[in-house]
């Protein structure tokens, strides 16, 4: 008994707890950003091309997205409010360019292969509120048929 009476106290490990503590908290911060990370890049491809807008009354519009250069993009339709240029930020395409200058505040938000508008103007310049309008690619409509 005397024997471990004359002994100092063991030093407990959380050294080693807390290195691992670390590398786990690590990881998960890892995999939440390569999560978001993902979900906002978007390649030119992904966004070029014909789309279905639904409006949130039921009206469906054909919108062709065109890639401009870098991180720019041309939003046409044929009487549309949503016509100009747009540019990409973060998960966003949002309108730099209107071609009517009413609709400046319009923004797009991805969500894997489909947009929502979550902005537009304040005060609703034309009348109605677009926000909800969902677009989706026309070709992967044309495969669901």
């Amino acid at each position: 008994m005397e024997e471990f009476e004359n002994e100092p106290p063991r030093k407990t490990s959380w050294l080693r707890f807390s290195i691992r503590s670390l590398l786990f908290l690590t990881l998960l911060v890892a995999v939440f950003l390569a999560g978001r990370y993902g979900n906002r890049h978007v390649f030119p491809s992904q966004l070029s091309g014909a789309w279905e807008a639904t409006l949130p009354k039921g009206f469906v519009r054909t919108v062709t997205v065109t890639h401009l250069e870098e991180d720019r993009f041309l939003l046409t339709s044929g009487g549309s409010v949503f016509n100009g240029v747009y540019q990409w930020q973060g998960d966003r395409l949002v309108v730099v360019q209107p071609d009517d200058k009413r609709m400046k505040g319009l923004a797009w938000k991805w969500n894997d292969g489909s947009m929502t508008l979550i902005g537009e103007p304040a005060g609703t310049p034309t009348g109605s509120s677009y926000l909800g309008t969902k677009m989706e690619r026309l070709e992967e409509q044309e495969k669901e048929k």
